[in-house]
């Protein structure tokens, strides 16, 4: 259970910049953004630390992996089954849990609860990693996240593509997160489930 606390709290920490669906779902930056897709997200600290969380979605169904102390930790939501895999890679083994809904918007790449956006207007046009993004302005008051952990009030900067309407790059006072390595389409059903050969932990 500490490292499933691990990651969810990392997957807070660094989905949590990111901007919500407004109120008017077509005034929402993200409004178009694709259901099926993997990509990865790099944030990295103004001291150089840098934290890589593989992600993948497919509507209801999300795989998030990434590097611990203790090697590779994998979540795995699945909405149409109501059930939730814990995958520690290097021990071959995984235990299963009830689905916790509340986890789907923090695994997304934007569907998060509103009242961190300033403003639907643009803050300008830029561009980034060779997309054209619209730039939009964010805020967080301080708050608990979904393990109960605290989470410092924060604002910054968000770039969000023009072309698939998902996050190309956000900037706070302490960090920058990349989404790069986007693929967009069906991923591989097979990684919405405990690999074969693993085991289920008692």
């Amino acid at each position: 259970m500490k490292l499933l606390f691990l990651l969810s709290v990392s997957v807070f920490l660094f989905f949590g910049i990111n901007l919500p669906a407004s109120a008017q779902e077509n005034d929402s930056p993200f409004a178009g953004a694709p259901t099926r897709y993997s990509v990865d997200v790099v944030t990295t600290q103004k001291n150089g630390t840098a934290l890589t969380i593989r992600v993948f979605v497919d509507g209801n169904k999300r795989r998030n992996e990434q590097e611990t102390n203790n090697g590779r930790l994998v979540l795995i939501l699945r909405g149409d089954e109501k059930l939730m895999y814990t995958v520690i890679v290097a021990r071959k083994v995984y235990r299963v849990g009830p689905f916790d809904p509340s986890l789907l918007k923090p695994l997304d790449a934007y569907q998060l609860p509103t009242d961190m956006i300033l403003s639907h207007k643009k803050a300008g046009t830029e561009t980034v990693g060779g997309q054209v993004c619209d730039k939009y302005r964010f805020s967080t008051a301080g708050k608990k996240d979904t393990s109960g952990a605290s989470v410092a009030a924060t604002s910054g900067s968000i770039w969000i593509s023009q072309a698939t309407h998902l996050p190309v790059k956000s900037e706070t006072e302490g960090a920058v997160t990349q989404w790069v390595n986007l693929d967009v389409g069906p991923q591989d059903p097979s990684l919405y489930a405990p690999p074969g050969d693993f085991q289920m932990a008692q």
